[in-house]
């Protein structure tokens, strides 16, 4: 789309129309064709130079202050929300990990106490469970008389 935009704009140019008529199309084909944030700030460079070469001011040095001014808070508003988004991702993952952990190691500690030392490959088990899968084995060591009732096909959730 940037390909198609740059030539569109070229074109208003080309036609030698009025000054004005030309900043009005050009003001439309930018809302039309809005480009993504990497094509747009090449975009405006080049209109800016093309500016230079004809020497007609398509954008007014105001509307010029203004979009750089937008260019830097939509920048910094984008970095703050994804910084934010990250950090609450990263959060929420990490709390999802602790609990999982927490309850692994909970369970692994009330099975040792009821059933003595314990299998590698229910140490494994254990280690790749779900927190869901951990409260359901849990939920089965209440009742269970050896440890193979604790992860018998009926105790998952």
């Amino acid at each position: 789309m940037y390909a198609a935009k740059w030539q569109l704009t070229k074109l208003l140019y080309q036609h030698g129309w009025r000054k004005q008529r030309i900043i009005v199309l050009f003001k439309v084909i930018n809302w039309m064709m809005v480009l993504p944030a990497s094509h747009q700030q090449r975009y405006w460079q080049a209109v800016l130079q093309l500016e230079k070469e004809r020497k007609m001011e398509w954008i007014s040095p105001l509307e010029q202050s203004f979009i750089d001014k937008g260019w830097e808070r939509g920048l910094k508003k984008g970095l703050t929300q994804g910084l934010e988004k990250g950090i609450e991702k990263g959060l929420e993952r990490g709390l999802e990990q602790g609990r999982r952990e927490g309850a692994a190691l909970l369970l692994e500690r009330l099975l040792l106490q009821r059933f003595g030392p314990l299998p590698q490959t229910t140490r494994r088990r254990l280690a790749k469970a779900s927190v869901e899968q951990l409260g359901a084995w849990s939920d089965a060591l209440a009742e269970a008389q050896s440890l193979r009732q604790v992860f018998a096909p009926q105790a998952r959730a």
